[in-house]
């Protein structure tokens, strides 16, 4: 009875050990196998990452444009109020 549950113990550890060699050959193989594929996905991701980082570059860059523009509206009114204000001078006097 004893000697029973022994070998049914070593018998279940000897199936869950080559199971787990199995898995190990299996997974090492797909690896290989998909490797190249793997690089290439790897590859695109790095690319869309790079081109978000590129628009949000050049959307940023339009954001200091926009500041930039804001300073020639302020210099627009500004040139605006000078000629209302020379204009209002020549009609009076």
């Amino acid at each position: 009875m004893v000697f029973d549950g022994l070998i049914l113990m070593v018998v279940g550890m000897l199936t869950v050990s080559l199971f787990l060699v199995l898995m190990v050959v299996l997974i090492s193989g797909l690896s290989r196998i998909f490797k190249e594929h793997a690089l290439g996905e790897e590859q695109r991701m790095l690319d869309d990452i790079e081109d978000k980082r590129k628009k949000k570059r050049a959307k940023d860059a339009k954001k200091t444009v926009s500041a930039d523009s804001g300073f020639d509206v302020a210099r627009m009114a500004a040139v605006i109020s000078a000629a209302v204000t020379a204009h209002r001078q020549q009609q009076a006097g």
